[in-house]
């Protein structure tokens, strides 16, 4: 399997349509997430840099290091967000974890009346979609023309066939169904199952 970036393979999974075209882009961090969390169980895909380091959150399998991935690809211009509608409980509850001073790991105690920088803290109250550039098109499209990409660009289009016409709701209940390993801090999982037959 060829080696790829974690940014480069957040711009593929936010550009790749399942059909094989480039697509818009990804509404929510949530569903990201939770998108590149099966890319890796069940595509075996893991980029470098140590892959996403995916733990169980409060919203299920999460990752810090997307927040940075999304926030560089931004400054790059290849990928744009804009606010679509307020924060689902699983988007609010996911971007609690990165409060400035628990990141640098001093323990100290988490407020709820602080703010965290940049996308995570738009994330905190407002759902946001992550839109491919122009620019971010062209390099969607010079490493889909690398023949060594055309396995992960076939994983990923495998996910999103698969679960990208899921609902919200529908994709954390089957994330959380499947890996409960990873719903062991969530603080949303009887909302994921309510009603739900088990």
């Amino acid at each position: 399997m060829p080696t790829i970036s974690r940014r480069n393979l957040v711009l593929l999974m936010l550009g790749i349509d399942p059909d094989g075209e480039i697509a818009k882009g990804i509404g929510g961090i949530t569903r990201l997430q939770k998108l590149l969390y099966l890319l890796e169980r069940e595509e075996n895909l893991t980029p470098t840099e140590n892959g996403f380091d995916f733990s169980a959150y409060k919203a299920g399998p999460y990752s810090s290091k997307l927040y940075d991935d999304l926030e560089f690809l931004e400054n790059l211009g290849f990928v744009e967000s804009e606010v679509t509608a307020d924060a689902t409980l699983g988007e609010a509850a996911e971007v609690e974890l990165l409060d400035f001073e628990e990141l640098l790991g001093d323990g100290a105690e988490n407020s709820n009346d602080e703010a965290v920088d940049g996308i995570a803290a738009a994330d905190a109250f407002e759902e946001r979609r992550f839109k491919i550039t122009d620019e971010g098109t062209q390099r969607i499209q010079s490493l889909l023309e690398s023949e060594e990409y055309k396995p992960l660009s076939e994983g990923i289009r495998r996910v999103k066939r698969k679960y990208g016409t899921y609902s919200l709701s529908d994709l954390l209940y089957y994330v959380y169904e499947k890996y409960p390993d990873m719903t062991v801090e969530s603080e949303i999982k009887d909302q994921v199952f309510r009603g739900r037959n088990k």
